[in-house]
């Protein structure tokens, strides 16, 4: 049997194949590896095979639903929609991932109109159970004004709402199948803006869960249910009765787990910051182990071999990548010519896209992205096929390479890379191995002092179905693997380049040899075992198509022992080598779950600690390592602006880099809070030619006045400087701004005391959490959506 073990895989194949999210991103591969490049095609859906399912249009007849009573059924369980007309429906397959062949679908059309704007969104019903598959409705049905916070409803109450919808929705599944998965905390809302309770549950297939079939239910402040989704596979289960008992997976997965030294990266506002020499586990002994083989499972679906990878060093070859030294930006041509230097693009197809942008884990980087088509007439008969490739506009560096971006289309027509080069022969294995080091050479600055290759011994190496070869590397440093970092190659049987992937974090510079690692190997494994549970249940693999694994594998369905971790707050975390703690590799949140509410040591009995709590719940604050938020603690405008732009976009830091790499509002890229005053000229919070001094404590004048322009009352707020609310405090003499003073006392924002209203006085955070809490008291009552870009 080969060896077709995958220790490192990309974030697209992990997001459709790994049963927990939380686990994955405890691998030293991480997510982020492949989150580095800004075109995401390593892995995609199997459209080619879809439309092989669509190719007869089904005939309604088949359908047991017909299309009035699927429209009916809407009706009825979203009452919203008897202002909305339908218009146009289709019977067809659905559009469920991976691609259910056996489900008959309605596609229903909406649209509502208010005045003249229209609105359209869709939904899904089965033909043939009835059962609601999708619904998602959208402004103006969401967003209304009695929805804000404080909700009508709580969490739980919410819940048991969405559980009761389900049995209305979908009578084919009973209460017993449905098992909320408490790993998956979604996001449900900002502290700004309508409240939303989000939630995911499993359903049992013969009392076991899928990682395959499910239901998300969305239900806002009031108790409306405003989105449904339900995904079933159609793939065939196999039994639920394990012949490995947990008491024998446990067994070997304590036994087998193993960890090793990484440097890993800490990112902070989307780069990386610094390295940590840390503990963390290998790859392989994370990933399921099947209930019936007790064999453990990659994401590809392979059974894992015992062996483990061998790294060995590659060789210097006789031609090397050579930077760019002239210090310029390479030109378009410029960066064409250094993929011409390592890859040949099919003839027929031409340069038809090209933009400089930045690289995702470094904004001072420019990156180069290119596209080559087939520009004649035959080449659209449908989507044409496209040769794509990033290059580092500094340097020269090709980071990335496909020979056919949409793997898929290449399954069924190859005429560019099957035949054979002129003169040229299939390669054997040892062969292509040999090219893929002498290509690593040409591609990488300094491969041979950087990087090994993974040996996955047998036949890894060979792609299925006569595909070609595929080929991993490391990076290393010091001797010590770096985490983030894996290199893939992939060519064809006759040694051309098809992909390469260099999802590799981009600032090196930042690691610094570390001292011996004071924490021994045992007493990391001790700690880690103790994160982790096994669970039975399905997990599915396959069904999509990949340039690492040569193209399309089908889904099929495993009865698995699958590690989960039993505290899911914490899913970023990795054991720092020398201090024993563990730390935080991620500063944002990269799956979309809410950490759990923080809570402080030192609100309790404070005037502010409501104000407070809540504040720690939508993660607005964080307190320190000690559990301290220190409310009586004096903040700065930056400090305001990134609690404004929490409160209004919890995870905005993942939106706001610039891609100019310029200062904005007088503010510098190298500010710590860069970030918020970006995300606040974003929204018009601020001007953009406004001079923001981040770092100055904030006073209750310029509290006023960010306050004014947050709430886009700046006009009236001019309107407002003769107001007599200003003219009766005593020291409005010394009061600036008197209109934004007068609106927001007159809002209640801030108040005067003793007949003063101190307009040079310091804002501490426990003041500025009872503002935040006001406006969120005020939302619905203004004429603009607060902290909102909607409405």
């Amino acid at each position: 049997m080969s060896n077709d073990r995958k220790p490192f895989i990309g974030q697209a194949a992990k997001a459709a194949l790994i049963t927990s999210v939380a686990v994955a991103l405890m691998l030293p591969g991480g997510l982020a590896s492949a989150a580095a490049s800004t075109s995401d095609t390593t892995v995609q859906e199997a459209p080619a095979k879809a439309a092989q399912t669509n190719a007869e249009t089904p005939d309604p007849a088949e359908a047991k639903v017909t299309q009035e009573q699927a429209v009916a059924k809407l009706k009825a369980l979203f009452p919203v929609l008897k202002d909305a007309t339908v218009s146009n429906t289709q019977l067809g397959s659905g559009n469920s991932y991976p691609m259910n062949p056996d489900q008959l679908v309605w596609n229903i059309q909406w649209e509502f109109r208010t005045g003249s704007t229209s609105y359209g969104f869709s939904s899904e019903v089965d033909a043939m159970t009835g059962d609601l598959i999708s619904t998602y409705l959208y402004s103006p049905f969401v967003g209304q004004t009695d929805n804000f916070y404080p909700p009508k409803v709580s969490r739980a109450e919410a819940l048991a709402k969405a559980k009761s919808f389900v049995s209305q929705a979908a009578p084919t599944l009973k209460s017993s199948d449905l098992q909320l998965d408490e790993n998956i905390t979604m996001n449900d809302s900002a502290l700004f803006g309508p409240v939303q309770y989000s939630f995911y549950f499993n359903i049992l297939v013969n009392g076991v869960p899928s990682s395959s079939d499910s239901v998300r239910v969305t239900v806002d402040g009031s108790g409306n249910v405003i989105q449904f989704s339900k995904s079933a596979s159609g793939l065939k289960y196999p039994s639920a009765k394990p012949a490995v008992s947990q008491e024998e997976a446990e067994k070997k997965f304590k036994e087998s787990f193993d960890v090793a030294l990484y440097y890993t990266p800490v990112y902070k506002k989307n780069e990386v910051d610094s390295w940590v020499l840390s503990w963390r586990p290998q790859n392989e002994v994370l990933y399921p182990i099947d209930a019936q083989t007790g064999k453990r499972v990659d994401y590809e679906g392979s059974d894992v071999a015992a062996a483990p990878v061998v790294y060995e060093a590659v060789p210097a070859g006789k031609d090397v990548f050579q930077p760019v030294t002239s210090g310029k930006e390479l030109t378009v041509d410029e960066a064409v010519k250094q993929v011409k230097k390592v890859a040949t693009i099919p003839a027929n197809r031409k340069l038809v896209w090209q933009t400089l942008g930045t690289n995702y884990q470094s904004s001072k980087q420019k990156v180069w992205s290119l596209a080559w088509s087939d520009t004649s007439e035959a080449g659209y008969a449908g989507m044409p096929q496209r040769t794509y490739a990033e290059v580092n506009a500094t340097t020269g560096e090709v980071l990335q390479f496909q020979i056919d971006q949409y793997t898929y289309m290449a399954e069924s027509s190859r005429q560019d890379t099957a035949s054979a080069p002129a003169g040229s022969k299939k390669l054997s294995q040892a062969e292509a191995k040999q090219q893929a080091l002498s290509l690593i050479n040409r591609l990488y600055d300094q491969a041979s002092s950087s990087l090994k290759l993974a040996e996955h011994g047998g036949t890894w190496s060979v792609l299925p179905n006569d595909k070609g070869f595929r080929f991993e590397f490391l990076r290393y440093f010091d001797g010590i693997p770096v985490s983030e970092n894996t290199i893939m190659v992939t060519l064809d049987l006759y040694g051309k380049l098809q992909s390469y992937s260099n999802y590799g974090a981009a600032n090196f510079s930042k690691i610094t040899k570390q001292p011996a690692p004071a924490i021994t190997k045992a007493e990391a494994l001790q700690k880690y075992l103790s994160l982790y549970a096994l669970k039975l249940q399905y997990s599915t693999t396959g069904g999509y198509f990949s340039t690492s694994s040569g193209g399309y594998t089908d889904p099929k369905v495993r009865l698995v022992y699958s590690p989960a971790l039993v505290d899911t707050s914490k899913p970023y975390e990795a054991l720092n080598a020398q201090t024993g703690n563990w730390f935080t590799i991620y500063d944002y949140n990269l799956s979309g779950q809410r950490p759990a509410a923080a809570s402080a040591v030192d609100i309790k009995g404070h005037a502010a600690e409501q104000q407070l709590t809540e504040l720690l719940k939508y993660g607005v604050i964080t307190p320190d390592a000690e559990g301290k938020v220190g409310p009586d603690q004096v903040i700065t405008v930056g400090d305001w602006l990134d609690y404004i732009a929490k409160a209004s976009t919890p995870y905005y830091t993942q939106y706001s880099a610039s891609a100019e790499n310029k200062a904005v509002a007088g503010v510098s890229p190298d500010s710590a809070y860069f970030g918020a005053v970006n995300y606040a000229v974003s929204r018009s919070w601020l001007d953009r030619d406004a001079v923001v001094k981040p770092e100055e404590s904030l006073t209750r004048e310029q509290l006023a006045v960010l306050l004014a322009s947050f709430l886009k009352y700046s006009k009236l707020a001019a309107f407002l400087n003769n107001d007599t609310t200003v003219s009766s405090f005593s020291d409005s003499a010394a009061i600036t701004n008197k209109g934004a003073v007068a609106l927001v006392v007159r809002l209640g924002l801030l108040q005067g005391e003793n007949g003063k209203f101190n307009p040079q006085q310091q804002v501490t955070k426990a003041q500025a959490a009872a503002v935040i809490m006001k406006l969120v008291e005020l939302q619905g009552k203004t004429d603009t959506a607060i902290g909102q870009q909607y409405m």
